[in-house]
């Protein structure tokens, strides 16, 4: 199953790939294969069943910090 996936993902790739390449923007190529990456990834986790945290996790880790910064700041 993940073969078909990664088979069809490829083919996704091979048709976008000549667009970017006119352009001939580094950026543009890195984000576009980060976000593949991640999709890949997404796709593998949920087929395999892996057990990924929540992304809330990551805010909160981030937004505690901040937050006590502002209340030292205005109170």
């Amino acid at each position: 199953m993940l073969l078909f996936f990664l088979v069809i993902a490829a083919g996704c790739i091979a048709k976008d790939l000549p667009l970017l390449k006119r352009k001939s923007r580094t950026r543009d190529r890195l984000v576009w294969l980060l976000f593949w990456a991640l999709g890949i990834a997404a796709v593998y986790c949920s087929l395999n069943k892996v057990k990924v945290p929540s992304p809330l996790y990551l805010v909160i880790m981030i937004y505690k910090p901040v937050n006590t910064l502002f209340e030292s700041w205005f109170y």
